[in-house]
């Protein structure tokens, strides 16, 4: 077996295609574990193994869904190292909400990119606007001031913006679903 650090594409590949999952791997573990501590070993064991097994990795299938079944297997290796020493839920359940886990990070992933491509239908104005009071966290106030404009118009404004959005990622959803 070829050592991965030993392929700079594949070693290049695997960080392109992990960097894109690590926070949604670790939040299903997390949500799967719902302790931190446990959660950040078996994190750590995941990545681990995921860097060992890369080079068997088939390109075909989901990077994620293989992310996610190697920290599922963690997963119940850990809960049986811990079985009796806490209060666990049963094996199926925990099969049951690594199943719903799984969709919800497929739905939310397919809603962050229709909303990034509804975020490229606004004008460079608008975008700035949403960024600068959404991720940079500026008030209406310090907002108005800046473009010379009430609060009021501020508010309308993104009111606005949030409709067009949340309507066009919905369009855009149902047209995947009907596609």
């Amino acid at each position: 077996m070829n050592d991965p650090t030993e392929q700079p594409d594949a070693r290049e590949l695997f960080f392109r295609q992990f960097s894109r999952l690590d926070r949604k791997l670790y939040g299903y573990i997390l949500a799967l574990v719902l302790d931190v501590a446990a959660a950040e070993d078996i994190f750590q064991e995941t990545c681990v193994i995921l860097w060992k097994e890369f080079p068997r990795y088939d390109r075909e299938r989901s990077f994620l869904n293989w992310s996610y079944g190697i920290a599922f297997n963690q997963i119940r290796k850990y809960r049986r190292k811990f079985l009796n020493k806490r209060l666990l839920f049963s094996d199926a359940l925990v099969n049951e909400l690594a199943d719903d886990v799984s969709r919800m990070v497929e739905e939310q992933s397919q809603r962050q990119l229709a909303l990034t491509h509804c975020l490229q239908k606004l004008t460079e104005g608008e975008r700035d606007l949403l960024d600068d009071y959404y991720g940079d966290q500026q008030t209406a106030a310090s907002l108005a001031e800046r473009g010379q404009c009430s609060v009021h118009t501020i508010y309308k404004t993104i009111k606005k913006l949030r409709r067009a959005l949340y309507e066009c990622v919905n369009r855009r959803l149902a047209s995947e679903v009907s596609s």
